[in-house]
């Protein structure tokens, strides 16, 4: 049987797409999500009720209280995912999409003003009194939210290495060691096949030159 190495990387990249994303509503999700956050003050309302007007303490109480820090991988099962305001509180826990989108709601519901803001691994919440640090600055950003759309530009601290580290810290790192065991698996058995499939080209070359009729004029 002949398979084209085109069909075998198509099926190599389908099985780990699968491997990360079993669901893959929950990454077209996330995309939907990401263009449009869900901020929805309603969701937040009883927990807003209880909270004081400073936006400082209010982000303290979603960091450590409300939204307590989970990957990805620990909440929804996926390495990346993007809740809607109602999704991370359902969830209890969550990464900074999940805190971004609570602490934005409950901002949006006391009517202090706001604006999100993106790097390549975090996205923050930045308000009137917003402290910077070394994930939530000027230099680091890539995006903020404006009139209900993106704006983009390159981060002036961009570090490949330090960017790197991140990626592996956030999204291999905490991968469920089973799945790490399947992706491995998955990827050496579609190995083996494009192996035994250059063997048996080559075993069928080899019987249709043997088979061939000897060439008039050759020994």
């Amino acid at each position: 049987m002949k398979v084209s190495r085109k069909l075998r990387v198509a099926a190599a990249l389908v099985f780990f797409f699968f491997v990360l994303y079993p669901n893959p509503m929950l990454l077209v999700r996330s995309i939907e999500h990401i263009e449009h956050p869900s901020i929805d003050p309603a969701a937040v309302a009883p927990i807003a009720r209880t909270l004081p007007n400073d936006p400082r303490l209010i982000e303290q109480a979603v960091l450590t209280r409300i939204v307590p820090y989970a990957y990805d991988w620990q909440s929804a099962g996926v390495p990346w995912y993007f809740p809607t305001t109602r999704e991370a509180l359902a969830q209890g826990r969550g990464d900074c999409e999940s805190r971004a989108v609570v602490l934005a709601s409950i901002l949006a519901y006391k009517h202090i003003p706001y604006s999100l803001h993106m790097s390549f691994d975090h996205i923050w919440v930045d308000y009137p009194g917003h402290v910077n640090t070394a994930l939530e600055n000027p230099g680091v950003q890539l995006a903020v939210r404006q009139n209900g759309h993106y704006v983009l530009h390159w981060p002036k601290d961009f570090h490949l290495g330090a960017e790197v580290n991140a990626q592996v810290a956030n999204y291999w790192t905490p991968m469920p060691l089973g799945r790490k065991l399947l992706l491995f698996g998955g990827l050496a058995a579609i190995a083996l096949v494009n192996v035994l499939v250059r063997l048996g080209r080559r075993a069928a070359s080899a019987r249709r030159r043997s088979s061939a009729p000897p060439v008039p004029g050759r020994p």
